[in-house]
């Protein structure tokens, strides 16, 4: 996925995608999705979920995304999850 040439555009791409219901994973930044919908599709959440999610406002989108982290680590993954801003995160 490379739609667009600054991070800003990406993630303005990817949100719309997704909206759309189409989970894709930002590999040129490596962020999945709001939902980890694209790394774990079964947390792919339902169309009106994900439009509620664009069109919040940050408060409400922070919320939404504790929300969507927390059911991802319940779903599960062999994929190894890194939380920004961590030391096992910095060192990759």
């Amino acid at each position: 996925m490379k739609k667009g040439n600054t991070r800003k555009e990406r993630i303005e791409y990817q949100l719309a995608e997704w909206v759309k219901g189409n989970a894709i994973h930002n590999d040129v930044d490596n962020e999945c999705c709001p939902d980890f919908g694209c790394c774990i599709p079964k947390n792919l959440q339902t169309k009106a979920i994900r439009e509620t999610f664009a069109a919040a406002n940050e408060d409400q989108r922070y919320r939404m995304l504790m929300v969507f982290l927390g059911s991802a680590f319940a779903a599960g993954s062999e994929k190894k999850t890194y939380i920004a801003g961590s030391s096992e995160f910095e060192q990759n």
